[in-house]
């Protein structure tokens, strides 16, 4: 393993810093995309997986291929009946065919009764 340079505790292998030191700048800015978007790919999804304003996240169950997400929402008027639900969502990454970035897709499966929690 070799350093990045002499101030970081960065080290990668000798043949890919050899290897970057000959691409130009247009060139570097595609590896660190291509490196960031398999850091992506690797995340596990539950950590891609937060609340928004006005929601609580009840349970996270991940599985193969996707996570089953139960949560609670609350209406921007703030009804009598805040918050609703529980409602269950199954959550799969999915690739933009537009830009490449890879989203969350959140697909509603239904109201999910207390005991079910």
């Amino acid at each position: 393993m070799v350093g990045v340079n002499s101030s970081s505790d960065i080290s990668i292998p000798e043949s890919i810093a050899n290897e970057l030191t000959t691409l130009d700048d247009e060139s570097l800015r595609d590896v660190i995309n291509y490196a960031q978007s398999l850091l992506a790919e690797r995340l596990p999804q539950t950590s891609q997986i937060t609340e928004e304003p006005g929601e609580e996240i009840i349970s996270i169950w991940e599985h193969d291929g996707y996570t089953l997400v139960t949560k609670k929402h609350s209406c921007v008027a703030g009804c009598d009946d805040c918050p609703h639900g529980p409602y269950l969502y199954r959550v799969r990454a999915e690739q933009s065919f537009v830009n490449g970035e890879r989203t969350l897709h959140w697909s509603f499966l239904g109201r999910v009764e207390k005991s079910d929690c």
